[in-house]
């Protein structure tokens, strides 16, 4: 089946496909694999060199003929269905002096020597408290399934997504075919929104100081919209959304 594969700013975003997804008909379920590396891309703006890349990614299937199979999807998050809490009990004791103590003492015992009594009451009190304790482990991916055939790749700590972050090693979903149709094929987007793109620079800062950070983000924009692509996801604002990527497997007769 032949695939058409464009990496519109191959520096900053490049995904390559499988082989075996390449030879596959989609006539029974398929491994859909694909590695994708990302990276930031150098700028010349004229008074200042810039790297741009972006902090997350949008991977979207447009599915033809098949669909994504039910099942573990790379990027899943499944909690656990048990909630466990721990609670601790802590419990206090005391005596506590209740009443008042008499004392009935003449000049005749005093001098005697002989003992005398005091009366007097005791109280004692008791209580237990209950402490609740929840321990909770929160972890994050860098790549996470979405409802709607999608994944986002992001990271963390805002930093510019540099790395590989899907391998061809694990599939990414298992597409399987439709009953009843007349062809089989997928398209696949990878964009990213103008809010997500991170512009640093390794000249003096006092040098990209020079022009405002929104500023340099509207001329960085204008030459990544510059770039003509036919091939762009449809609903997309083209005017907040920069296309990386996409991937077709239907040739211009299927679409």
């Amino acid at each position: 089946m032949p695939w058409d594969v464009n990496n519109h700013w191959v520096d900053i975003a490049e995904i390559r496909i499988d082989d075996t997804v390449t030879d596959s008909a989609f006539e029974t379920e398929t491994e859909f694999r694909l590695e994708l590396r990302t990276n930031s891309h150098e700028l010349d703006l004229e008074d200042v060199r810039v790297f741009v890349g972006f902090n997350r990614m949008t991977l979207q299937l447009e599915c033809d003929g098949i669909e994504v199979a039910i099942g573990e999807r790379h990027g899943d998050h499944t909690p656990q269905n048990d909630i466990v809490t721990k609670l601790i009990a802590k419990s206090t004791s005391g005596t506590k002096m209740a009443g008042s103590v008499g004392v009935d003492l003449d000049i005749t015992t005093a001098l005697s020597g002989m003992p005398f009594k005091a009366s007097g009451s005791a109280e004692g009190t008791s209580g237990t408290s209950v402490e609740r304790e929840t321990t909770r482990t929160e972890t994050s991916k860098f790549v996470s399934a979405k409802p709607g055939d999608k994944w986002v790749i992001s990271s963390p700590n805002s930093e510019p997504l540099s790395a590989k972050y899907i391998s061809a090693d694990h599939p990414l979903c298992i597409l399987k075919p439709k009953a009843k149709s007349n062809r089989t094929g997928l398209r696949a987007h990878l964009y990213a929104h103008k809010n997500d793109m991170v512009i640093t620079s390794d000249q003096k800062p006092s040098l990209f100081a020079v022009t405002s950070e929104k500023k340099n983000k509207e001329r960085v924009l204008a030459i990544l919209l510059a770039k003509a692509v036919d091939d762009r996801r449809e609903g997309l604002d083209v005017t907040t959304h920069i296309h990386l990527t996409t991937l077709n497997s239907l040739s211009p007769d299927d679409e």
